[in-house]
């Protein structure tokens, strides 16, 4: 998340702190400033929903993985034009979105080059559709589908990828 009083990205494990303050973490992570609330902890305000980092692939690799699985809420390839904003919030929110995009593909370039160079093994996992054009919009039974439907395409492109270039494997675990 980032720490806005410090001006860094800070990362957090559970193995670092008790189990309710990496809930606080957790929170402060989710936090899509001015949208949502800050967390002041420790006399210092955080918040995230990405602007310091959206894909920490490479701080994985300095933890020391050695394989990484990064989900990406996107599409592999950008799939939306923008509607011309109406109002200050809706260009706001369009600005917050141009930013965090350009911030996420930042990170898995970074990613990439990091995998590369120490012999890391990087899997990136795409929606297959666009999920929505509006993130502040909460609804259980729609973002279930949208898990299941990611869940069922990773799914359908990892058997894909195991069929062309390890099928000992699949006939292992069958």
């Amino acid at each position: 998340m980032s720490n806005l009083s410090t001006n860094e990205v800070e990362y957090k494990t559970l193995r670092e702190c008790t189990y309710n303050d990496f809930c606080d973490w957790i929170w402060a992570s989710c936090n899509y400033i001015p949208f949502m609330s800050l967390l002041e902890k420790n006399g210092c305000q955080y918040a995230d929903g990405g602007f310091g980092c959206l894909v920490p692939i490479r701080e994985a690799i300095l933890r020391g993985a050695k394989e990484v699985d990064a989900i990406i809420l996107e599409t592999e390839v950008t799939q939306i034009n923008r509607l011309k904003s109406k109002n200050p919030f809706s260009l706001l929110f369009d600005a917050f979105d141009f930013m965090l995009e350009h911030v996420e593909r930042h990170n898995i370039t970074i990613g990439k080059l990091s995998a590369k160079q120490n012999d890391v093994k990087l899997n990136l996992y795409y929606t297959p559709s666009v999920l929505t054009t509006n993130s502040l919009i909460f609804d259980k039974k729609l973002m279930s589908k949208w898990w299941q439907s990611g869940f069922d395409y990773a799914k359908s492109k990892n058997e894909k990828v195991m069929n062309e270039f390890r099928p000992d494997l699949l006939e292992e675990n069958s």
